[in-house]
């Protein structure tokens, strides 16, 4: 996998759009509406228990409002002792045109959680992928930006897992590429064993669609759009050759598979940008399945590149009951729909080891 592939063509773009490299592309966007500027409505914070974030699509922040996406990362390290946060997962599509200016502000934006300490990964969207982030080919700018321990090859940050233990748990999340291809399943499938103790989480960018089913191209085709298949590392042959699964797949082949995952996270998809699937794996675990999404493009639009919203997962005392709580720090706003804040309520307990 190339690092640098379009290099010679972008090695002055930051000079020629009179950028240093600490400058946003461009200046931040118009104030928040009346309505979005609402006195907000903020849970307590919690009392006992442990919290995790989840970071969709960043890529309109990236490329136009970087403010936005430092106010995430920098809300969530001021968050991090009330709320006990212990980790940050991103889902993909870090940039929108895979250059090097947005990936600096991307970078810029998550060093806040590097500076703090906070445990956090991140997975390559489509449009981290190839030129212009067209997803055609699986060259990223990822590995220059951002190095990942655990990766599945070094110095190749795409693929990688992270470790977290919190009280007596033991977590294992792992991370994956958009559309991973077969030897990445493999290599998931093996990680995944070698931890046996640890409840699992899978983030990958494409995997839950927004009608609450996981994308399945084999039965489904293009009446779900944006299926991984579709992309140019799916139409490709020379692409195509190394495989490539979504989310019917991943769940076949990785996720239903293993006693330990409990939860999975994606972004990716627009229409509302939210889905939730429970399955039972072949070992009958419960497995809750999630799509969160914000980005633009998303309905209802919340301007400023998806308003910043990020979900804040909570769990509770008890360790089975997972409260999803919906909020943006730029705006200072909780969403209150149902389908944006609720519980679900697990088969296992995440405060203990996994028997």
């Amino acid at each position: 996998m190339h690092r640098r592939p379009f290099l010679k063509r972008f090695a002055g773009l930051t000079a020629a759009l009179g950028l240093s490299r600490t400058t946003p592309i461009e200046a931040l966007a118009a104030a928040p509406t009346e309505a979005l500027a609402a006195t907000p409505i903020t849970p307590a914070a919690p009392a006992d228990g442990w919290s995790f974030v989840v970071l969709p699509d960043t890529q309109c922040y990236s490329e136009s409002v970087p403010d936005v996406f430092l106010s995430q990362t920098e809300w969530i390290v001021k968050q991090r002792a009330a709320r006990n946060i212990q980790f940050v997962l991103h889902l993909g599509d870090i940039t929108n045109n895979n250059v090097h200016p947005e990936w600096q502000n991307a970078r810029r934006a998550m060093e806040p959680l590097q500076r703090a300490g906070i445990p956090h990964l991140l997975v390559v969207g489509n449009h981290d992928l190839g030129p212009w982030g067209n997803g055609g080919t699986r060259d990223s700018h990822f590995s220059d930006y951002f190095i990942q321990r655990n990766a599945r090859v070094p110095g190749e940050s795409e693929n990688a897992f992270l470790t977290v233990t919190v009280g007596a748990a033991k977590l294992l999340i792992i991370g994956l590429e958009f559309g991973p291809r077969d030897a990445v399943v493999e290599w998931a499938n093996s990680v995944v064993a070698r931890f046996p103790d640890h409840h699992a989480i899978l983030i990958t960018h494409a995997y839950l669609y927004s009608d609450g089913t996981r994308y399945d191209w084999a039965s489904k085709q293009r009446t779900q759009s944006w299926n991984p298949n579709g992309y140019g590392v799916g139409t490709n042959p020379e692409q195509r050759r190394w495989g490539l699964n979504d989310g019917e797949q991943l769940w076949q082949k990785l996720v239903s598979q293993h006693k330990q995952f409990a939860l999975t996270f994606n972004g990716h998809v627009l229409n509302d940008g939210i889905g939730h699937l429970e399955s039972r794996g072949v070992h009958g675990n419960v497995v809750h399945q999630m799509l969160v999404n914000y980005q633009c493009g998303v309905q209802p639009d919340r301007r400023n590149g998806g308003g910043g919203f990020l979900r804040l997962v909570h769990v509770g005392a008890d360790g089975r009951t997972v409260t999803i709580s919906d909020y943006s720090p730029y705006y200072d706003q909780w969403l209150t729909e149902p389908e944006r804040a609720f519980t679900v309520t697990l088969d296992r307990d995440l405060n203990a080891p996994l028997p």
